[in-house]
């Protein structure tokens, strides 16, 4: 399914639960700085995921250690794993599987573009983290 802006979206049921709890785990890890922890529990939930989403969730790992790298000081690696992130990020809607991709995105391009002109504060970084959100899904309403 197209977005307005053009780009994938994707409206799966929520048996989609199990890549939710996915989600939601590698947010917990990714959002507390713990990035090689969250490439680990999406890639361990990639067993689950649909073939339409596979990519994003390739996306999200190879962002997870684009930020990994960075914080370790390897800057070359961060730009490559958060560039190659980022092209496969690049067809998804801004909320796709009830991830905020774009605001994901957007700040994926920012950080990358800063190493890459040796402008990255270290200490910006330290004080506004990336996130990676998962949105509040609306309940479901019985079909009748």
């Amino acid at each position: 399914m197209l977005s307005a802006d053009g780009r994938l979206g994707y409206v799966g049921s929520v048996a989609d639960e199990t890549i939710r709890k996915v989600l939601v785990a590698a947010a917990r890890e990714f959002n507390t700085g713990r990035y090689f922890e969250a490439h680990e529990v999406i890639e361990a939930g990639l067993e689950e995921v649909p073939d339409e989403l596979w990519d994003l969730f390739l996306a999200l790992i190879q962002i997870s250690v684009g930020y990994h790298k960075l914080t370790q000081g390897l800057h070359s690696g961060a730009v490559l794993m958060l560039g190659l992130g980022l092209s496969k990020l690049e067809p998804f809607a801004a909320n796709t599987a009830g991830v905020d991709v774009g605001t994901l995105r957007q700040r994926a391009q920012t950080d990358r573009a800063a190493l890459q002109t040796h402008t990255f504060d270290a200490a910006a970084f330290k004080l506004h983290p990336p996130r990676l959100q998962p949105l509040r899904l609306k309940p479901s309403t019985p079909s009748q």
